[in-house]
């Protein structure tokens, strides 16, 4: 028997740091922004720190911007977005 999972019972990401490596594009944004509204520290990886820096600073709850590299180094899971 198979049970469909309720779209509701999501995991807990509250303390998960989740990094964007291209996080400063649209969609790397929009996919941080969702997982700091659920409660995730987020960081923005881009070639330019200060260009993810400033990204993340419109991000709502702990979100940072680093370098791509730091940026992995840093996260316990990483989302590559390219576009």
């Amino acid at each position: 028997m198979t049970t469909t999972p309720d779209p509701h019972d999501l995991p807990d990401v509250t303390g998960l740091t989740v990094g964007f490596i291209g996080g400063t594009g649209e969609q790397g944004r929009g996919l941080a922004r969702r997982f700091a509204l659920a409660g995730a520290d987020v960081i923005l990886g881009a070639r330019d720190a200060d260009r993810a820096a400033a990204a993340a600073a419109e991000l709502p709850g702990r979100a940072r911007g680093m370098t791509n590299a730091d940026c992995a180094r840093a996260s316990d899971v990483v989302v590559i977005e390219v576009t």
